[in-house]
Order: C-alpha cells, then structure tokens, then sequence
C-alpha cells in the first residue's frame, strides 16, 4: 500500500514533463525556479536557466501578474512556432506559473483573415463601396471602414447607428430611404435597393450613393439581421446628368434648327416666288418681241432677243435646282423597299423620251433592290443618269451601265459612262455647288446635282466617290 502513493506523486511530478509545451515557474524577483523540457528551445531563446534571471519583458508581465491576481498572457516566438504563456499568479506563495500552448496555426490563421481584411478593406476604398450589417435583435449596427469614410466620420470616434446613418442623408432623400428600408421590413421583402444623396460630414460634399440590402432570416422564416452595401456613385452620376443636359441642349437646338429651317424654306420660297414673277415678265415680252419683230430687226437683234429669253429660261430653271438642293439640308428619308433597277428604268424612259435621236446604249442590271426613301434615290439616279448622257453626247457610241458591286462586305450601286471623264485631281470639286470642271463649259447645267447627289446619298448614311480620267469616262459610286 505504501508504494501506491509513491507511484501517484512520481506521476505527478512526471506531469510537467509530458506535456509537450512549455510549463515554467518563476519567482517574484524574476529567478526561474522550473521548466519543463518542452521549455528548452525557449530558455534558449531568453537566454536562461533554472535559478537564472528571465529577460526584462517576462519580469514585467509577471510583476502585473502578481499584483492584480488576474491572468495575463505573453507571447513568444520559438523557430517556426508561436507559444502563447498563460501566467496564473499564486500570489501566498509568490510565484507565477506560465502554462504555454503552441498557437502557430491560429497565428497563421489570424494572419490570414487580417491579409484578407486588408485586401478586402482595399478593395472597397479602390471601388468606393462600403458595407454594413444591422443586428435586428439588438439593433447593434456595423459598418466597414468605407462606409466611415464616405460619411466623413472616424470609426474610433463614431458609434454607427441607424440614425447616424439616416443623419447622414440628404434631407430630401431622408425619408424615401428610411421608408425603403421600414417597408422592406414590413412587407417582409428580402432586399431593396435605392439611390440617393448623402452630405459628407466636415467637408459638406454631397455624395450620390446606390445602396442595396439583403435580409437574413432564422429556421421561422423571420428577418434578423440586414446586410447591405454603400456605393458611391457620384462620377458616374454627374457624367450622367451631364449627358442628360447636353441632351436637353441638343433636342433644344434641334427644335431651334428645325424652325430655322422652316423660317428659311418659307424665306426660299418667297424669294423664288419674287424672282420668277420679273422673269416671267421678261420672258414674255421677250417671246412677243421675237414674234412680232421677227421681219422687222435685223438678225443680231433677233438674237439679243433670243438670248434673252433663254438666260430667263435658265435663271428659272436654277431657281428650281437651288430651292430642291435647300429643301435636301433637312428632309429625313423615309426608308422602304424599292426596286432600284425599275427606277433607274423609269430614269432613262425619261431621258429617251426628252432626246428620240439619241442612240445610246444601256445596260442595266436586274432587280436590285435596297431600302431607300424612293423618291431622293429617284433624284440620285436622275442626276447621275442625266451626267452620263450629257457627257456622252459626242460619243461615237455612247454607252451607259448601271450595276451593283460588293467593297467591303458592302453593297455599292455604279453609273459608269464612255464619255468625257475628268482629273482625279479635280474630283474633290465635284460635288461643290456652282462648281464646273475643266472641260466641261460647253455642257448646260449649273454645278447643282452632284453636291445633290452627295447630300441625299449622307441621308442614307452612305458614301458617294468616283473614278475617271480625262476621255476615257467617268464611273459614280455611292453605299447605302
């Protein structure tokens, strides 16, 4: 029987030495007075011994210990381990025992998640968005570092509430939002989201923010805690708003052309209208001087008579051309399906009809069709049409085609003639008003129908070019 409670104290005192962390036991003047084996590689690092004095910061901890009978812990950083001290003061006896525990993987975990906090709490100043979580157990609210900081508040001198929070909104959006948040509650929603305005505390600034919130609800299905984001969107909204006043400002100029188009239209119509009426005029006394006069003058007379008449003829026929090439500065096409070779067709029945003794060859590509406003294409191909018979008409054999290419994936439509071509260095010049190329003076016209031409053709969102060289005959191209 006597050697049973031998045996029991010998485990005892073994005890200290099985336990694979650190155990020591130190006196109130700091001298070591244990410590286990698990103990070495830290007395190796304080670099001490049993009946030695520990460092300094160990003395300190314990003295605290001692004094205040509460617990306090210290760490300690062994090779790639971290050992937490728990030091439980025994203050009648005057010593502290330190009971260690290897803390490394938690450490690491610490780490990890304060890695991740910052990179999260970067991540959310980069996008300026905040977030919160509200306890609707005990209404404790908090709030993320953003979320301080987009308020204008110090977070280690600011408790976050809810009504801190609503303080904080616009007082114009102030009770939209509670309401958005209060009815989500009430019509058990489980998230709302809103944009409004909120005043920055110190600096004044008001912020557009878009806030969204989802709720948590426990096993009966009722809300117990909210979690929401704080986006501030303020770039974004005032790039927002000022596309919209630009917008204003251009449907209000449009407004403003529009009448000013009108204005001029009215404008070019009375002018025409008291331009034709002296013409008019001048024209039919001219044509009754010529027929009552005609054996009467002498040839030359006759002729300044003539001449007369035609400049009058022609000075009519450019009012007509400049009114439709005004009119084309703000006619919108009216897109349909349209057969364009039946309109070509009809062009050029036109053409023959207006000169029978004409010999000129067509050749017309069939059924090409193309969604067009019908009656400016008709204009387009009676321009380029009417180019290519007046400037073939010194041909031996005159020759007109008219086709469709693909550039581009594209659809091109052409009117390509033998006649007298131009420069390429002139063809800029082309599609200018009252603009004539060399070569060309002993052709009528008046320098209208392609700057016609180009102006219907970018109404149609399309391009009009073409290709030529001097006698050798020119080809139009225009896409749609």
């Amino acid at each position: 029987m006597s050697t049973q409670p031998q045996k029991i104290i010998s485990d005892i005192e073994m005890l200290p030495e099985e336990n694979p962390c650190p155990v020591l036991r130190i006196d109130g003047g700091g001298i070591l007075l244990f410590a286990n084996h698990a103990s070495r590689d830290l007395l190796t690092q304080w670099r001490c011994a049993v009946g030695e004095a520990v460092p300094g910061f160990v003395c300190n901890k314990l003295s605290l210990a001692l004094a205040s009978g509460l617990r306090q812990e210290l760490e300690a950083v062994c090779g790639e381990q971290t050992i937490s001290l728990a030091m439980v003061a025994v203050a009648e006896r005057g010593y502290v025992n330190l009971y260690g525990s290897d803390i490394t993987q938690r450490k690491r975990i610490e780490e990890q998640l304060a890695k991740s906090e910052e990179r999260l709490k970067r991540a959310q100043e980069i996008a300026s968005l905040g977030s919160w979580e509200l306890n609707l157990a005990d209404n404790s609210l908090s709030w993320s570092e953003e979320v301080y900081r987009l308020f204008g508040l110090q977070s280690n001198e600011f408790e976050a509430s809810y009504d801190a929070f609503l303080a904080a909104v616009h007082p114009e959006d102030r009770d939209a939002v509670n309401e958005a948040y209060t009815n989500s509650l009430s019509e058990g929603r489980d998230y709302y989201e809103i944009e409004h305005r909120i005043i920055q505390q110190g600096s004044g600034k008001v912020l557009y923010v878009h806030e969204k919130c989802e709720h948590v609800r426990d096993e009966t299905g009722k809300i117990v805690r909210s979690f929401g984001m704080v986006h501030d969107i303020t770039i974004r909204k005032q790039k927002q708003m000022e596309v919209e006043r630009l917008n204003s400002e251009l449907e209000d100029r449009a407004r403003e052309l529009e009448n000013i188009n009108r204005e001029l239209e009215a404008f070019n119509h009375m002018i025409a209208h008291d331009l034709r009426k002296p013409l008019t005029v001048i024209g039919g006394y001219s044509q009754i001087l010529q027929d009552l006069l005609t054996d009467k003058l002498d040839p030359q007379a006759i002729d300044y008579l003539r001449r007369i008449t035609n400049s009058t003829f022609n000075m009519s026929h450019l009012i007509n051309a400049l009114l439709d090439f005004s009119r084309l500065s703000h006619t919108e096409p009216k897109l349909e399906k349209v057969n364009i070779t039946d309109l070509a067709n009809l062009v050029i029945t036109g053409l023959r009809l207006a000169e029978p003794s004409r010999n000129v060859t067509f050749r017309v590509e069939e059924n090409l069709v193309a969604s067009v406003d019908k009656v400016l294409i008709e204009a387009v191909l009676t321009n380029l049409f009417e180019n290519a018979w007046k400037f073939t008409v010194n041909q031996h054999e005159s020759i007109i085609e008219f086709g469709m290419s693909k550039r581009d994936g594209k659809k091109v439509f052409f009117i390509c003639d033998n006649g007298i071509g131009f420069s390429m260095e002139e063809s800029q010049r082309l599609y200018e008003p009252f603009q004539r190329l060399r070569g060309a003076d002993g052709f009528t016209g008046f320098g209208v129908g392609l700057a016609t031409v180009k102006r219907i053709i970018h109404r149609h969102r399309g391009e009009v070019w073409a290709e030529a060289s001097p006698g050798n005959g020119a080809t139009f191209y225009f896409s749609l």
